[in-house]
């Protein structure tokens, strides 16, 4: 028999083993060995022989005892202990890369909310008095009314989320969600998707600004537009802020509700802990 094909040769692990070996993986799995070995002491000293026995050989020929050591390794050790394992901790993995992507771009470019939406003449006021000021109303209106003639809310919806129209899924319904990528977001009605959309449209054009905001803050302002809108787009009627926490339409949690007075269509679903006694009445 080759030593290829030899059984010891079809378990080890050549990815991380000999010069591909982890120095932390492998010191990580020993104390987790010598831990098991400890415990099944407590049952039998040759339970405890065993399973040592098990242990070491399966971190000497596969690298390491429990399965993802090594992503697991990376990620909790603390990077001095990588580096004195000779470990280079400025590398990252795509996944890695995209957030510290992320990070940057909204340490650079993030905004006070409250400040930009002001002074670009999206609202007036302030407080219980804030509003949104009507040509912003009548431009996102105009985009609103376009848009009802269009049911494909994929190229939109991907331009928002400066992701490909493959990548983002629609699902209708009473709560409609969005899939982007991994991530799923959800609306608790079909008109406040639409208003998002027609704001973000609007906002577009109507300041050079909104595409450099960081995403997630560009996410929480059209909410807050969308709870200052003032005319429900599905049967015209007004819109209003309650004062008193609600159960979600979306689940069991509890919200302050903007919603129709008069065909109960809900436009948004805000945090009683950080929206009280800022929604419209």
């Amino acid at each position: 028999m080759s030593e290829g094909s030899s059984p010891l040769a079809r378990i080890r692990n050549p990815e991380h083993t000999g010069e591909n070996r982890c120095l932390p993986c492998t010191a990580v799995n020993l104390v987790i060995a010598v831990a098991l070995s400890g415990l099944a002491a407590l049952v039998a000293v040759e339970l405890a022989a065993a399973v040592a026995v098990v242990s070491v050989a399966a971190i000497a020929l596969r690298g390491y005892l429990v399965p993802g050591t090594p992503r697991l390794t990376k990620q909790y050790l603390p990077e001095r202990v990588l580096r004195a394992f000779g470990k280079d901790t400025t590398s990252t993995e795509p996944d890695d890369f995209d957030t510290l992507e992320k990070v940057r771009n909204h340490r650079e470019n993030a905004v006070d909310a409250d400040a930009f939406l002001a002074e670009e003449g999206i609202v007036t006021g302030e407080g219980e008095d804030r509003e949104l000021t009507d040509e912003f109303v009548a431009a996102a209106g105009d985009q609103l009314d376009a848009r009802s003639e269009r049911t494909d809310l994929r190229d939109p919806l991907a331009h928002a989320f400066e992701v490909e129209p493959d990548d983002v899924t629609v699902e209708r319904g009473d709560h409609p969600s969005v899939t982007v990528g991994h991530r799923i977001r959800e609306w608790p009605s079909q008109s406040a998707l639409s208003v998002d959309v027609a704001a973000h449209e609007a906002l577009t054009e109507w300041t050079d600004r909104w595409s450099d905001v960081p995403l997630e803050q560009r996410v929480n302002m059209l909410e807050t537009i969308r709870s200052q809108w003032p005319v429900c787009p599905a049967c015209g009627g007004r819109v209003e802020g309650t004062s008193d926490v609600q159960t979600s339409c979306c689940g069991v949690h509890e919200v302050l509700a903007v919603a129709c007075v008069d065909c109960g269509e809900r436009l948004a679903e805000l945090d009683p802990t950080t929206h009280a006694g800022r929604l419209v009445s």
